[in-house]
């Protein structure tokens, strides 16, 4: 059963981190057969087959929440990478392929509608993963604080993602890329720069492009933006700034 994992999940991992359309549309669909059969068995409405083969989906286990949630969270994994690289294209391509393939209402379809949607005023973090991601694909002018927003929100949505380890490294290099032109070129936005810069640009040292990378440099940033974060949303960025 691992190797069946492994071997349905490489393809995605790939699709994903090299923002492949065409191979995502074609790995998708292994990838909800073999999570759905997994989760089936657990919640005993699927029997292990006598040869160990994995079942196809049918009409109604596209349906199922489970399978929703699987292919939701992989096509915003999808978007969040390809966004990051204005990429609009490839999310139109894995759209039109999807909806071919399944029809309208094709697993994945609401993670996609967040980046199609026209909102001022997101309440959900999918929401503003929708609006950041579309607002990138558009290439809409980013201050420091959309840019720190864009971070965060990444950061937290990549967290709970089954492609935690593939959306990491390019969204830290994106993070760092993003916070030293804003050193190069954004000063001036900054709140008192003479202040704030000076940690930014020591979080910026670290080379590793990790989870705590990412967290540091966003704590180092939070007084250039003038943002806030409540206490349980600090404590969790604090720890996952720190090394163990």
């Amino acid at each position: 059963m691992g190797n069946d994992v492994a071997s349905r999940k490489a393809p995605m991992n790939q699709a994903i981190v090299q923002v492949d359309p065409h191979l995502f549309i074609e790995s998708l669909e292994g990838w909800l057969e073999i999570t759905n059969y997994i989760m089936g068995q657990r919640a005993g409405r699927i029997k292990a087959t006598e040869d160990g083969s994995i079942p196809k989906l049918s009409k109604s286990d596209l349906n199922l929440s489970g399978t929703q949630t699987i292919a939701n969270d992989s096509v915003f994994s999808f978007c969040m990478l390809a966004s990051i690289v204005n990429d609009g294209a490839a999310i139109s391509i894995v759209e039109k392929g999807l909806s071919e393939k399944y029809g309208e209402n094709y697993p994945g379809s609401f993670a996609l509608w967040h980046f199609r949607q026209d909102c001022e005023k997101p309440e959900t973090l999918d929401d503003h993963i929708g609006m950041i991601g579309r607002n990138l694909i558009e290439d809409k002018i980013f201050t420091p604080k959309d840019t720190w927003n864009a971070g965060i929100r990444y950061l937290e949505k990549m967290r709970g993602s089954n492609f935690v380890v593939e959306l990491t490294v390019p969204l830290a290099k994106w993070v760092r890329k993003e916070w030293t032109d804003i050193l190069a070129q954004q000063k001036t936005a900054l709140k008192d720069p003479e202040l704030t810069i000076d940690p930014i640009k020591e979080a910026l040292k670290e080379e590793r492009n990790d989870q705590s990378f990412i967290a540091a440099l966003l704590l180092a940033a939070m007084p250039a933006v003038d943002m806030e974060l409540d206490e349980d949303y600090m404590g969790l960025v604090k720890s996952v700034a720190r090394r163990i």
